[in-house]
């Protein structure tokens, strides 16, 4: 029997009563950060497109855009949110399966849950069971990238989170994870192209994800052998290579999505380890007018990824957000990386410039090809000494988790970027409504928290 049977059984038999407290702290930590890198991807190139185009395709009033406080079908807004989610690529990353689960599977649950009118509660429950979906098939794959697997295996995650949400069977469930899989693609051409693409492949899914439930609750049925059939995914996307028993292990017990890691820096996790070991180096004393070259090592995955050369002149935004120079150059040269060195204005400093042209970014073949670290900066100064910095765990992930002052600078940072005027205490209420969530009748507060003071209040809602 396919794992499809499996995952949608144990899906539907959860309910956020079963959820252990320490996944439900952890779900709320990753949800206000998600929802702090969707205000700040608000005034993102490329998100306006994205507002107006599905403004102007309009539809009926289902559910809210973050941030600008539209009213769009549900499918719409879903696009929408999950993409202000990944515009900084600052939202947080699952690494054993090289993904970030957080924008299409929570975007597609809080349309959901406002189409639905669910509580605070349900949608929590949603949350967890679709990224936990999204984590263990993304650590079940044994290739190398190429799909972009926030794209390929976030419709699931978003197709469980809402068919949950929608109260779904044991086999409309499996449908919508059916439809879902007509539906799977995103790839890493978007990466490596720097194009903003990119940040759109997590609205796709989470968008396809939303549709595949509501067509399988309206009995539109989808393949059964989704995952495992001759032709599903792992046979077609993973050249049959996977692991079954990391996708059931402790199913229903364990929920894998908190084992993500919450972003330090607002930029691709491939170059994170780089910039750690730069300001490692930094706070040694190292200076960038001391600096004569910089050699930077990183992993095979890491290398391909992030090791292009940056562009002198025309670099958008989306090259710098995943070019490992750029960053090492930014950690030398300020100490610290930022937002600001992501806007476009920023990526022409004639310092950082300069820095970069001193810097060589090689493949280290000996590392294992499917993790990112270690990652390796080592600087020969002006005065002959040569210093070096490695980061063997990366930033933020569970055995080095961002503290409590760094995830609320964070936030705060993020709230700056917004597109829209938002209340005056929207960090404050933000943090305040997530914390309550599981008491919450509907998601109201919640969304009132990031919406601009200029949009129109969404009609009163009642729990189910």
């Amino acid at each position: 029997m396919d794992v499809a049977f499996e995952l949608a059984e144990s899906a539907v038999a959860t309910s956020f009563d079963d959820l252990p407290d320490a996944t439900v702290r952890a779900t709320r930590e990753f949800i206000v950060d998600a929802l702090a890198v969707a205000v700040a991807g608000s005034s993102a190139p490329g998100v306006d497109a994205a507002v107006e185009l599905a403004r102007e395709n309009g539809g009926t009033a289902q559910a809210s855009v973050l941030v600008f406080g539209h009213r769009l079908p549900a499918t719409a807004a879903t696009m929408v949110n999950a993409t202000m989610m990944q515009a900084r690529d600052f939202d947080a990353v699952y690494e054993p399966g090289v993904l970030l689960p957080y924008a299409p599977v929570l975007a597609a649950s809080l349309a959901t849950a406002e189409l639905t009118r669910a509580s605070g509660a349900s949608l929590l429950n949603a949350v967890v069971l679709g990224a936990d979906l999204t984590c263990r098939l993304g650590r079940a794959v044994t290739k190398g990238l190429g799909w972009s697997r926030t794209a390929t295996l976030g419709v699931f995650g978003a197709a469980m989170a809402a068919a949950r949400l929608l109260e779904l069977s044991r086999d409309q469930m499996i449908s919508a994870l059916g439809l879902a899989l007509s539906q799977s693609s995103g790839n890493i051409q978007t990466v490596i192209d720097g194009s903003l693409a990119k940040r759109y492949q997590a609205g796709f899914a989470a968008e396809a994800g939303v549709k595949s439930a509501l067509l399988a609750a309206r009995g539109v049925t989808g393949p059964g052998n989704v995952f495992e059939g001759r032709c599903g995914f792992f046979a077609l996307y993973e050249g049959g290579s996977y692991h079954r028993d990391r996708i059931v292990a402790d199913l229903g017990k364990d929920f894998e999505g908190v084992n993500a890691s919450i972003k330090p820096y607002p930029c691709a996790r491939e170059l994170h380890g780089a910039i750690a070991a730069a300001l490692e180096l930094y706070a040694q004393g190292v200076r960038a007018d001391d600096i004569r070259a910089v050699s930077v090592r990183l992993p095979p995955n890491a290398f391909a990824l992030a090791g292009k050369p940056f562009p002198r002149t025309g670099a958008a935004p989306p090259a710098a957000i995943g070019n490992a120079a750029y960053g090492v150059a930014v950690a030398l040269q300020r100490g610290a990386v930022t937002l600001d060195d992501f806007e476009p204005a920023a990526l022409s400093r004639p310092a950082v410039l300069a820095l970069i042209e001193r810097i060589e970014v090689i493949e280290d073949a000996s590392s294992n090809a499917r993790t990112l670290v270690p990652q390796t900066v080592a600087v020969v100064l002006r005065d002959g000494r040569t210093l070096e910095a490695t980061c063997s765990v990366m930033p933020g992930a569970p055995e080095r988790p961002v503290t409590d002052e760094q995830r609320r600078a964070k936030v705060a940072a993020c709230f700056r970027y917004t597109a829209r005027p938002l209340r005056h205490d929207a960090v404050e209420a933000l943090e305040r409504s997530v914390g309550a969530l599981e008491h919450c009748d509907n998601v109201g507060a919640l969304l009132d928290a990031i919406t601009s003071e200029s949009s129109h209040a969404r009609p009163e809602t009642r729990s189910r």
